[in-house]
């Protein structure tokens, strides 16, 4: 097959299956691309109990490292990380949104309170099979 060297992209596009064609082939490639780079949000469940820092003769506000634990929980709920908090007998518990097992870990031991072992930390991923809503 010989290629016309006199024959311009321009002219080849003119008519509509053409440029369909080109437009479909130059898109694809990035379109899947792209799609394949995304991943959407997955919930973790973070468990929170006493570690071996924590101090039994101080109240909690009087912990060392406790307020910037708070801030640093402030700041998760700010950037719309933290989908729940609650407590239940000696743990706290925290749905937080991220995009693996990794990010989340990283995310959260950035907390002196962990780094300090003021607190122990335990993540799991969180899958719910019922969607409710608390208020």
């Amino acid at each position: 097959m010989k290629i016309n060297p006199n024959i311009n992209i321009i002219d080849v596009i003119k008519t509509p299956k053409t440029l369909i064609l080109w437009l479909f082939l130059w898109v694809l490639p990035f379109h899947s691309f792209s799609q394949s780079e995304e991943k959407t949000a997955s919930y973790f469940v973070a468990l929170y109990t006493l570690g071996e820092n924590w101090d039994t003769e101080k109240q909690p506000h009087e912990q060392e490292y406790f307020k910037e634990h708070s801030s640093f929980l402030a700041q998760l709920r700010k950037e719309k990380k933290i989908s729940l908090g609650a407590r239940y007998s000696d743990t706290g518990m925290l749905i937080i949104l991220g995009k693996d097992l990794q990010e989340v870990t990283g995310m959260l031991h950035k907390d002196l309170a962990i780094q300090h072992k003021l607190f122990k930390l335990e993540i799991h991923p969180f899958t719910p099979f019922y969607k409710g809503c608390i208020e």
